[in-house]
């Protein structure tokens, strides 16, 4: 009868009685102008600007910079959880990951090269060392925030890394699209994080059954044509 009775609670707190689905969108919006920023190393607001070593803006979807998250509510987190980001072609794949809180990142070089990986981010600091092609180094990440990742080597390698205790996370579709079902009711925070725009937020509330539908918008600086 215990077994049965810590079974059925289990399943309750696993399935709240009263949650809705969340059905969103991210917009893009661009503000033009004419000030053209410089990469810079490290950005206090936890960005970086979108320029190639051209000085020449990327032609990218934007929504393949953005990740989003419901923050609030009383769920548990997401269980930790092994991310991979690659270290190829002088790149890291992916640039840009979400995991939750207590997650593990693993750094294995594909290059013929050395890389030397680091990040200065008071989330979770951390020099790898150098280390060559074949070889892999791990960190795990205990707090939530943004950990952006560089290579002390080659000045145009940058990831992120965004570390959330909010079970609702997600990388957007290509359209911008996002949804999370089952999310218990309540009201929320809707966050997004943009690698060049930073932070922005948005209220909702999530009914008790059924859908709520979201949109949250991103600006974008582009530069004004000459």
């Amino acid at each position: 009868m215990n077994r049965l009775f810590e079974a059925t609670a289990l399943f309750a707190l696993s399935f709240p009685a009263f949650a809705g689905d969340v059905e969103g969108r991210a917009i893009i919006t661009k503000r033009l102008t004419k000030k053209v920023l410089s990469p810079v190393t490290y950005n206090l607001r936890g960005a970086v600007p979108a320029h190639s070593a051209s000085g020449k803006p990327e032609s990218v979807n934007e929504f393949t910079r953005l990740v989003v998250m419901l923050e609030g509510g009383n769920q548990a987190p997401m269980p930790p959880e092994t991310a991979v980001i690659d270290q190829r072609d002088m790149r890291f794949d992916p640039d840009l990951v979400i995991v939750p809180v207590g997650a593990t990142v693993q750094f294995p070089n594909s290059d013929p090269i050395f890389h030397n990986i680091f990040s200065l981010s008071k989330t979770q600091p951390f020099d790898l060392g150098y280390y060559p092609r074949g070889q892999s180094r791990t960190v795990k990440l205990p707090r939530a925030g943004v950990v952006q990742v560089y290579c002390h080597i080659h000045a145009n390698m940058y990831a992120a890394i965004v570390v959330t205790a909010s079970r609702w996370y997600a990388k957007p579709s290509a359209d911008g699209s996002f949804s999370w079902s089952g999310v218990s009711a309540g009201h929320y925070r809707l966050t997004a994080w943009h690698k060049i725009a930073g932070f922005f937020k948005t209220e909702i509330d999530v009914p008790e059954s059924g859908k709520v539908d979201a949109a949250i918008r991103i600006p974008i600086d582009v530069e004004a044509s000459h």
